[in-house]
Order: C-alpha cells, then sequence, then structure tokens
C-alpha cells in the first residue's frame, strides 16, 4: 500500500480509535428514572488523537423502549405560522436524532459536549438498563494540529554551524 492508501485507511478507523463518546449530564427527578419518566443528558465527545475534527454531528437513539424528544432550539427567524407550529412538532418524541453540528474539537484531547437531549423512560420496566446510544452521524477533519502543533524544534535536528579559529592580535 503507498502513502495515500495507508491515510485513508487510518482516517476511515480514526473513529474507532481516537474519538471517545460519553452520556454525561443525566438529570431526572428522584433517585431512580420511574416507568415514562423524563430525563435530560448531554453527550460529550473527546478527540484523543492528531486530527482537529469539524462538522461533526451524532445520531442519538432511544434504546429498549425509551425515547427521546428533539431538541428545542428557538429561531426568532422563523416565520411566525413555522413558530407557531414548532412546539407541537418538538413535543414528540421520536426513536432517534440528530445533533446540532458541534464546534471543532481540537486533537490530542479536545472535547465538545452536544445541546441537551431529553429522553423519556420505557413504559415498563426493563430487563437492559441500557437506554440511549450515540454514535458519530458526520465528521471531517483538518490536518492543522499535525502539520502546526508537531513541528517544534528538535534537539537532533539538523543545524548549521560556524566555525573558525579564534587567535591573539
Amino acid at each position: 500500500m503507498g502513502f495515500f492508501d495507508d491515510m485513508t485507511a487510518a482516517v476511515a478507523v480514526y473513529p474507532v480509535d481516537d474519538v471517545l463518546i460519553e452520556i454525561v449530564d443525566v438529570d431526572f427527578p428522584d433517585q431512580v428514572l420511574n416507568v415514562n419518566e423524563e430525563a435530560t443528558f448531554k453527550v460529550k465527545i473527546t478527540n484523543t488523537g492528531p486530527l482537529d475534527l469539524t462538522d461533526v454531528t451524532l445520531r442519538v437513539k432511544g434504546q429498549h423502549g425509551a425515547r427521546l424528544k428533539v431538541p428545542v432550539i428557538f429561531n426568532p427567524n422563523l416565520p411566525v405560522a413555522k413558530r407557531a407550529a414548532a412546539p407541537a412538532a418538538l413535543s414528540q418524541f421520536v426513536d432517534e436524532v440528530v445533533s446540532d453540528p458541534l464546534g471543532t474539537i481540537a486533537g490530542h484531547g479536545g472535547t465538545q459536549t452536544s445541546q441537551t437531549f431529553t429522553l423519556k423512560a420505557p413504559g415498563a420496566s426493563q430487563v437492559s438498563q441500557t437506554l440511549i446510544k450515540a454514535t458519530l452521524e458526520g465528521w471531517n477533519a483538518r490536518f492543522d494540529h499535525i502539520l502546526n502543533g508537531h513541528s517544534d524544534p528538535l534537539p537532533d535536528a539538523p543545524k548549521g554551524t560556524y566555525s573558525t579559529a579564534v587567535v591573539q592580535s
């Protein structure tokens, strides 16, 4: 394989090798999540690899009967008729949602956290406790960190020197 084939293969597996996804800031009214109760949460992405990630979106799915509400984002630029219809559409629970794009996630430890999602617990007690699954829906990458962040001076780098005898005049 040539360099570009190797690079293409490395980029293809980058999310598996270098991206961590966590469900964070989970909040519900009591000590346990009751049947049909609502909870809120966010999704945190950590980029452990050398690429800067851009245009990251998440696909968040309810599991084992859990449902999700589309995040409410108020847009004052919408026409009045569409703003009036939006609350009805946004109050419905669905099986999965796609997040808004996250900001740039820098390489080697950069993080971003999604907007708040709402979860509705299943209508009956569950054997499985897994209620949410979040995966990358889409992403792009920049090589800025590799090209700029790894161009530090090296102690054994090539160097120029000047030598001459110094004599007493």
